[in-house]
């Protein structure tokens, strides 16, 4: 975790210097293409980097011939969005340098397969520390060689091609690693087990694309509908929104195969590990978002003129963070118990309310319609995942959980209040304390529970 949040943190300083240096539109167009990278990494996925793990936990034994076709799977589904997706960048024909962004960006992609075949693998093993070192050192090449880029006046297609060899390097760590160290990759099975596999990834990939579209798409439609610059600034906001999203999904990697391995042992444990993921998950959304919220204005304001509205932008998307905490535990949980179908149908309906209530409100509300459509997407799925959890799974609701957080949240939002206007860093800081002077008073979570779920 530590890795992985050091690599998110470099990512953050990194992207808040080339919004500054690079200007609204630029940055809006360097913006649009990683997105539109990590929509087609997602997607071309289809939910083997998940699958696979769950697989190897299960049937360690086979762990060559499951490495194989992993990797197999992975570099034969993806070869289809490059060979379709540059004739349509032919087609399309984007000016410079949008176009060779693009191009960068598909190679990229590509060597995403590799790299997904073994995350699979660290995953399964819990080999988290030489995963996210790789990830780190990937992403240390493309910051370093992008801030000397953006120092010395280099433009955005160097910097693109930068990333793309971070990924080259980092897919090449991996393999050279998995291989040496844990398994190897075969190929000796017959090609009908790869069909098989597919099928059975089917739900899998409908999360993982989902989940993809539901946080991007909105910055899809904004860019197609208010152009580079109204991309620009959204993606500011939601560059210093990602570190919370970041913590989520590296929580969720992280506790999948112990979960998994917990369930197939005993499910009432299962339920307990679970009952007590909720308890922390609950407490540590609203301050979150609150403390950002309080924060937000003063911070964005010692950017560059031309983000002003990304503060707007934070404070609505922050206001997911609750919802994504309680998602995670949610998610595992279905995975884990094989209803892999009903975490994908409650993705696609966040998803499907991404794509309709950005073209709703974006028209008219801009980046801030943006944001509300990514709200108002993570509201919808999770109502609907956290029902088919408490039914078929939990037996209870998580609702009376909410209930020391909320009042927690409302003693700090009264602190909050009342020093806004003394100083904003003070109130931030006084208001946090409280929180968690009235969650500790209340007996909402002890330390106990926090031990044991750090030791398993």
């Amino acid at each position: 975790m530590g890795f992985r949040l050091l690599s998110r943190a470099l990512s953050l300083v990194f992207l808040i210097f080339a919004a500054a240096r690079l200007g609204p539109e630029l940055f809006g167009v360097l913006s649009f293409v990683l997105v539109t990278v990590e929509l087609l990494a997602g997607v071309g996925d289809i939910g083997i980097t998940r699958y696979g793990a769950r697989e190897l936990v299960r049937y360690w034994d086979r762990k060559e011939v499951l490495a194989g076709k992993i990797l197999a799977l992975q570099l034969i589904t993806s070869l289809p969005f490059v060979l379709v997706g540059i004739p349509l960048l032919l087609v399309y024909s984007p000016t410079y340098p949008k176009s060779q962004l693009l191009l960068l960006g598909l190679l990229a992609f590509y060597l995403f397969s590799v790299i997904g075949a073994t995350e699979s693998v660290f995953t399964a093993t819990q080999k988290f520390f030489y995963s996210a070192m790789f990830t780190f050192l990937g992403r240390l090449i493309y910051i370093t060689f992008g801030m000397v880029m953006l120092a010395t006046g280099g433009s955005v297609v160097l910097i693109m091609a930068g990333y793309l060899a971070a990924v080259v390097v980092e897919a090449v760590m991996r393999v050279t690693f998995v291989t040496r160290r844990i398994t190897v990759f075969s190929f000796s099975f017959p090609l009908k087990e790869l069909g098989r596999m597919l099928i059975a990834t089917i739900p899998f990939a409908v999360v993982g694309m989902a989940s993809i579209f539901s946080y991007r798409a909105n910055l899809m439609i904004l860019e197609f509908i208010k152009g580079d610059a109204a991309a620009g600034v959204f993606n500011m906001a939601f560059t210093l929104f990602t570190p919370f999203v970041w913590i989520t999904v590296i929580l969720s990697t992280t506790t999948f195969p112990g979960f998994t391995e917990i369930y197939i042992r005993d499910r009432q444990a299962a339920r307990s590990n679970g009952w007590l993921w909720y308890r922390l998950t609950t407490l540590a959304g609203i301050p979150l978002a609150l403390l950002v919220t309080l924060v937000a204005t003063p911070l964005l304001s010692y950017f560059p003129a031309g983000y002003e509205d990304s503060a707007v932008i934070l404070k609505i998307l922050i206001w997911s963070i609750p919802l994504i905490f309680i998602n995670v535990v949610d998610v595992n949980i279905l995975q884990a118990s094989d209803r892999q179908r009903e975490a994908a149908n409650g993705l696609v309906l966040g998803a499907i309310g991404t794509i309709v209530i950005s073209f709703a409100l974006i028209p008219s509300l801009g980046g801030a319609g943006a944001a509300l459509a990514a709200l108002g997407s993570m509201l919808i799925q999770q109502v609907y995942i956290h029902l088919q959890v408490q039914w078929h799974f939990m037996k209870r609701s998580v609702l009376p959980l909410l209930l020391r957080p909320v009042l927690g949240g409302a003693a700090m939002g009264a602190v909050d209040m009342v020093l806004l206007n003394v100083n904003v860093w003070l109130a931030a800081v006084s208001g946090l304390l409280v929180y968690m002077a009235v969650i500790f008073v209340t007996g909402a979570v002890r330390p106990s529970e926090i031990r044991s779920l750090v030791r398993g």
